[in-house]
């Protein structure tokens, strides 16, 4: 009887493992027209999981491949990855307007722009306003010890006139990690890990999962349809409490290198505070998340460690955050539903905000 329940178990294993790898293969294999929607952005999906479109690099770790131009499509948004500055190691987004380079702006995902084309990035956006070329140098997935990298190797032989770096909240993490020079070890390869790089049936199974889960949750604080990450509000940024302190130091020592570099072309450094999305809806979701404790308290910390420093160097600064949070909250949608990023209109207002503060600062 055992024996028979093991066998048949065995067959139908064996039958269901079978038919998803046969299901994996023929989505492989089709031509990519032929594919229907909702498989083709689960395969671009998985092109980027693989590191399909990014390059190992010695001092960055990885960077977007050269000449890269697809069309990204993901859960909230659609949107066009073409690297318009192309270096024989790297590739950047680049600039929207040509002619000569003004400025060039370096952060991770956020001055990238994920989830919008280049012209609508917030990098885009101001060149449009002030009618001049600012060079796009993110990277989804940097921090400050690459930044100032790229600043160091690509941007400082363009010479711009204004250097523009923002920070965000898990940039104290990269301080830490980056701390120390990579050393180029892989990171172990798990089924998990390999079934989400490789498997179309997993990602498709996986996805709709979350949708169900998502559907069962209820995200909408004051009628405003955004979901905030729990353990981003439990832990704003992936660093303990104790260990705050050396991982600010490790991001200043960065920024201070950036703006020596930055001073060495004879640029204006500028510093940009990036809130998170959890920082800019708090007071619509603390009412409903009341387990969560002294978010505000932390995630302020940051904010004012950050203006204290730009104090101390009297940088030209600006905190994004009061603005962000005064249109968020008014109801604008500034940020995609359950993606972490800006959309168009959350990039346009932070492009309107730092063309205002250089109005303002007399800077241009």
């Amino acid at each position: 009887m055992l024996k028979s329940f093991i066998i048949k178990t065995t067959l139908v294993l064996f039958s269901v493992s079978f038919a998803l790898v046969a299901f994996d293969l023929t989505v492989y294999l089709l031509p990519k027209q032929l594919v229907p929607g909702p498989l083709l952005k689960i395969v671009h999906q998985m092109e980027i999981n693989s590191g399909s479109y990014f390059r190992r690099h010695p001092t960055l770790r990885f960077t977007i491949k050269p000449n890269t131009d697809f069309v990204f499509a993901g859960e909230d948004f659609s949107f066009r990855l073409q690297t318009r500055l192309n270096y024989p190691d790297a590739g950047f987004r680049g600039g929207t307007l040509g002619g000569p380079v003004w400025g060039a702006a370096f952060g991770d995902s956020f001055t990238f722009g994920v989830g919008v084309d280049q012209a609508a990035t917030w990098v885009g956006r101001l060149s449009a306003l002030t009618n001049r070329e600012i060079i796009n140098f993110g990277v989804p997935g940097h921090g400050p010890f690459r930044y100032t990298r790229i600043l160091q190797k690509y941007g400082v032989p363009l010479r711009p006139k204004f250097v523009f770096y923002a920070l965000f909240a898990n940039d104290l993490e990269d301080g830490l990690r980056f701390e120390r020079r990579y050393d180029g070890r892989k990171q172990n390869m798990s089924v998990k890990r390999f079934l989400k790089k490789y498997s179309v049936s997993y990602n498709l199974f996986r996805n709709l999962s979350r949708a169900l889960k998502r559907d069962l949750r209820d995200n909408s604080w004051d009628g405003i349809g955004v979901k905030l990450l729990d353990r981003k509000l439990r832990d704003p940024y992936s660093v303990p409490d104790g260990k705050f302190d050396a991982a600010w130091t490790a991001v200043a020592t960065q920024i201070d290198n950036a703006i020596d570099e930055s001073k060495r072309i004879n640029a204006t450094f500028v510093l940009l505070y990036v809130p998170t999305k959890e920082e800019v809806y708090w007071k619509l979701a603390k009412e409903k998340v009341k387990s969560i404790e002294r978010f505000e308290e932390r995630i302020e910390k940051l904010r004012k460690t950050t203006a204290e420093f730009c104090e101390s160097r009297r940088l030209s600064c600006l905190d994004l955050s009061p603005a962000l949070k005064t249109r968020g909250l008014s109801g604008e949608k500034l940020y995609f539903p359950v993606d972490i990023h800006w959309n168009e209109k959350g990039n346009s207002v932070v492009a309107e905000e730092i063309y205002k503060f250089l109005v303002e600062n007399n800077l241009i």
